[in-house]
């Protein structure tokens, strides 16, 4: 009885792990399991009961602004930048924690703003899209959000995570407010403290005969919407 206890034991596990119900009647011997076979067995992270996930909806977007000064305008102004089109998923479980492969991502080259000649330069100087072309963000920790999202209410939370730009990752968060309709999350999330063009390896822009000087502060807001499962 003490060898077969421990069998059956594992043999539970391994069964609620797979879906299936426990047998409890002693199991014959079976053979070792190769190192190829542990290593595979221990690479998929077990669900977590009472998580949710999450699809990012392409009408997501990101609205940058940086505080400019035109050539020729008496007052600084906010150039505002926008990037549509998000895609990624994320799983968030009921102690903050996200899934290994929560990510969220944007094509850097929808960016825009209302002057071509800026949206042109900002992509091929100082983003460098081309080398560099989206910006993704790896959500860790959700501090303060309650699970589970019940319909119709207001959440706010502090959201960590890593952000990528430029080839560049650091270590960001996000002052959040959100609410769940039905299928459908809808969060307001803004870049809490704001970043600077040198954490992600850029520089400010400078155009020559237009802007006179650009403040090194990026204030950034996502609106992120994104379905899950029914209410």
């Amino acid at each position: 009885m003490k060898i077969a206890s421990p069998l059956i034991a594992l043999v539970s596990l391994v069964a609620i792990a797979c879906g299936g119900a426990a047998t409890t009647t002693s199991p014959t011997p079976a053979p070792t399991a190769t190192p190829t076979q542990t290593a595979s067995a221990t690479a998929a992270p077990a669900a977590v009961a009472g998580s949710a996930t999450w699809t990012v909806s392409n009408t997501s977007k990101v609205t940058v602004k940086v505080r400019e000064q035109l050539v020729g305008v008496n007052l600084p102004s906010d150039a505002v930048l926008a990037a549509t089109g998000g895609t990624g998923s994320f799983t968030v479980n009921p102690d903050g924690s996200f899934s290994a492969d929560s990510k969220v991502t944007f094509e850097l080259s929808t960016l825009s703003s209302d002057q071509r000649d800026r949206d042109n330069f900002v992509k091929q100087d100082t983003l460098q899209v081309r080398q560099f072309p989206t910006a993704a963000f790896v959500p860790t920790h959700a501090t303060g959000l309650v699970l589970p999202i019940t319909a119709n209410s207001e959440l706010k939370f502090t959201l960590a995570g890593k952000m990528t730009i430029h080839g560049v990752t650091k270590d960001v968060t996000f002052e959040v407010v959100a609410r769940r309709e039905g299928t459908q999350l809808k969060a307001t999330a803004t870049a809490t403290p704001t970043w600077k063009f040198g954490d992600f390896g850029m520089r400010a822009p400078a155009v020559p005969f237009r802007v006179v000087s650009v403040n090194d502060e990026i204030r950034v807001v996502v609106e992120l919407v994104a379905t899950g499962a029914g209410a």
